[in-house]
């Protein structure tokens, strides 16, 4: 008799695992990921953002799952396939996420994933009866290696699960409203147009455009917060110096969880670095604004005058879109940028920072209004 476990969601009313699933589920990997938080330092700003990878995992697995059935596709392997990879495709992450990953030199938590997973889950997988194959294909579809498996980008494309779970997550634990969008429309109204690009129906065009928009006022209200930013820009340099220090080891640190950092920080609460991570002491921001020429003259004015540890510049960009979304009537297929004159009217995001040490930003924020 086949084991199963359904597991009660705020996201998608409940999740269920099963058999091979459950094992994966209850492996150490998987369990660390209870301790990384999806949003990184972000808690400190948006205090309910307490939710983890572990819990985004689970979600994943389910709405690919979901997305599958929808899109028509009826091979049971395939299915089974496809809900592993998406349980599986954050297992490289370290902690706090995407925030250090430019700490591991020219390995991305993708890299990490595809090792992790055959270091470490491929023998459970084996046991549970899939191939060699049948693994390529878990680890292809999970960590971005292969584009040409005929099988629609059902976990990272645009559309994805991952993409399509986090946004609607992260708007929920943040308490804001910019990430929620109808789903249920746009899963049901998912197409295949070819052989394997995943497209929707012009009938959900209103969905589709709600869920583009909501992803493009999270990345620029919740994301690229004005202390988020500046506190991941702390926690980098934190990070460095002990890496220096040998306080921490790079090779490892993948294995670590947020707890084991914050203990290590805790260790040392009147360190500098700590202080401005934890403690309420991180610099401030002195000048904003969505011109690279401006940014530039101000930043060289701001160097004249202050030292460079002072100081601290932040550029953060995003795409309106990654990658172009098909939109469909059953008989003609066009880009979503050619259909919607919501989504064209759209400029990618581009925000130029200046930050500085807290005892100076007064003077500062005079400063910089003379030279506007």
């Amino acid at each position: 008799m086949p084991v199963i476990k359904d597991f009660s969601y705020p996201i998608h009313s409940s999740v269920r695992a099963f058999d091979c699933e459950i094992k994966l589920i209850d492996h150490p990997v998987l369990q660390r990921l209870r301790f990384i938080k999806q949003l990184g330092l972000a808690f400190l700003v948006f205090p309910s953002a307490q939710h983890t990878r572990f819990e985004h995992s689970l979600g994943t697995m389910e709405l690919a799952g979901r997305m599958l059935q929808l899109t028509g596709i009826k091979d049971k392997k395939i299915a089974h396939l496809l809900r592993i990879a998406g349980l599986l495709h954050d297992i490289g992450h370290g902690p706090f996420s995407h925030t250090t990953e430019v700490l591991l030199g020219d390995k991305s938590h993708e890299d990490i994933g595809v090792r992790v997973f055959y270091e470490e889950l491929s023998g459970l997988l084996k046991r549970c009866g899939y191939s060699d194959d049948e693994l390529s294909i878990v680890s292809s579809l999970a960590f971005r290696k292969d584009a040409s498996l005929g099988i629609p980008k059902l976990i990272t494309g645009e559309l994805g699960a991952d993409r399509m779970d986090y946004l609607r997550r992260d708007a929920y634990f943040c308490a804001t409203s910019y990430g929620f969008f109808d789903y249920q429309r746009m899963l049901s109204n998912l197409h295949l147009i070819g052989n394997n690009l995943l497209g929707v129906h012009s009938s959900a065009l209103r969905a589709l455009e709600s869920f583009v928009v909501g992803r493009y006022f999270m990345y620029a209200q919740v994301y690229f917060h004005k202390v988020v930013r500046i506190l991941n820009i702390h926690l980098r340099e934190l990070l460095e110096e002990l890496f220096k220090e040998g306080k921490l080891d790079q090779a490892g640190f993948h294995r670590m969880t947020d707890a084991q950092v914050f203990a290590l920080f805790l260790q040392e609460p009147n360190r500098v670095g700590v202080r401005r991570v934890l403690f309420r002491e991180h610099f401030r921001q002195v000048f904003v604004t969505n011109s690279d020429a401006e940014f530039e003259y101000v930043r060289s004015r701001m160097l004249e005058r202050y030292s460079e540890k002072d100081l601290r510049f932040d550029i953060a960009k995003k795409s309106v879109l990654d990658e172009d979304i098909m939109i469909t009537d059953g008989k003609r297929t066009s880009s979503v940028r050619q259909t919607s004159d919501i989504l064209r009217g759209l400029r990618d995001i581009a925000i130029f920072r200046i930050y500085i040490e807290p005892s100076f930003k007064e003077e500062a924020l005079s400063f910089v209004q003379k030279l506007s």
